[in-house]
């Protein structure tokens, strides 16, 4: 059947297996504790990185997003901002629970230790390198999914 599929077809049956059904924004903060366990990082891999996050974005990432069938791949929470303005975001794959992805976020902080009206900034990737979770996922490969969560599952578009 594969050798009738154009390569549009192909391209957009590979996107659907690696990021499901487009997600819609969550209008309240998902929590860890409702999804099933998680797994955590076998082989993590840590690298800088500096992409803005629009303000006008920052909720609809830091909110995250739970899966409701299996049509929906990723389950994605967050933890913080704390008051030094640090968050983290977790990328998880739904059907397995493995966490594939972390982003640490920045968050303007103020002198008086209000959120800032600018925008926050992601400053570190992390992501699972085993094989035995994620075939041959290279730094490139790990923002890029990362962007792509963001972009599909969360409707966020990064800076």
């Amino acid at each position: 059947m594969a050798q009738n599929l154009t390569p549009d077809e192909l391209e957009s049956l590979f996107h659907w297996s690696k990021f499901g059904q487009q997600g819609e924004p969550s209008n309240r903060r998902i929590q860890s504790t409702e999804f099933r366990e998680i797994s955590g990082f076998l082989i993590p891999v840590v690298s800088t990185w500096g992409v803005p996050v629009p303000r006008a974005e920052f909720s609809k990432l830091i909110n995250g997003f739970l899966p409701s069938s299996m049509d929906n791949k990723w389950f994605v929470y967050a933890d913080g901002p704390d008051a030094r303005g640090n968050a983290v975001v977790y990328m998880v794959r739904s059907w397995t629970g493995y966490k594939l992805v972390e982003l640490k976020i920045k968050v303007p902080v103020d002198e008086d230790g209000k959120f800032a009206e600018e925008d926050s900034k992601i400053t570190e990737i992390t992501w699972e390198s085993s094989q035995e979770r994620y075939t041959d996922q290279t730094e490139e490969g790990a923002k890029e999914m990362a962007r792509e969560v963001c972009n599909w599952v969360l409707d966020v578009k990064l800076g």
